[in-house]
């Protein structure tokens, strides 16, 4: 019989939310695909009413405990120059021994990982490919990823590109980006720590 691996998501922002919880859900499947023993996946993650950029931390940390009680991992996200909220709630929060919490933070702002498959980009209707960064370490220098994306497909909407691309980007063009890279480790790790892997 498969365990079942429920998650839960806290975001900055709607986009983030879109986006990162069809990756969460797809990375996961992945990486159970490759494990002799695999596990199921929930297709849609337990998400919070909070925002990790704009609500207080106190109310944070009460989501968290409450989201922790139906959750086997906790994916709390915040753009690079707020990774350190993460800690705090690691610090703040006293979570069962059924659930970890892993930090999804993106190098400037999940943007960037937007950004990843070029090709994907490049093929949709009015995109400018000739801005499209080469390589993931070339996203990652990009100062500002959600302009530049706004340049890349001028006019676009953008939770529906968030929903779009969650889809259908590349995972391997994803794990061309270091910050992509530690979060998959970071996921790994935990769940070798709960056994799942």
């Amino acid at each position: 019989m498969s365990r079942y691996l429920t998650i839960g998501l806290l975001t900055e922002g709607p986009e983030d939310e879109i986006f990162l919880g069809i990756v969460a859900v797809r990375q996961l499947k992945a990486l159970t695909a490759r494990h002799p023993e695999p596990f199921d996946v929930g297709d849609v993650p337990l998400r919070s009413t909070c925002s990790t950029a704009r609500t207080p931390h106190e109310r944070i940390c009460a989501e968290v405990t409450d989201l922790a009680g139906d959750c086997d991992l906790l994916l709390i996200h915040n753009d690079h120059r707020e990774r350190n909220k993460i800690e705090k709630i690691r610090q703040d929060v006293t979570l069962p021994p059924h659930c970890r919490i892993v930090g999804v933070v993106p190098v400037r702002e999940t943007g960037a990982w937007l950004l990843a498959d070029g090709p994907l980009l490049a093929s949709l209707p009015g995109a400018v490919p000739e801005l499209i960064p080469p390589d993931g370490r070339g996203i990652e220098r990009t100062a500002d990823p959600k302009a530049l994306l706004s340049r890349v497909l001028p006019g676009g909407d953008n939770r529906e590109l968030a929903d779009f691309l969650g889809e259908r980007i590349d995972l391997d063009r994803l794990h061309t980006l270091p910050a992509y890279q530690l979060w998959c480790a970071e996921l790994t790790a935990a769940l070798k720590e709960l056994r799942f892997l």
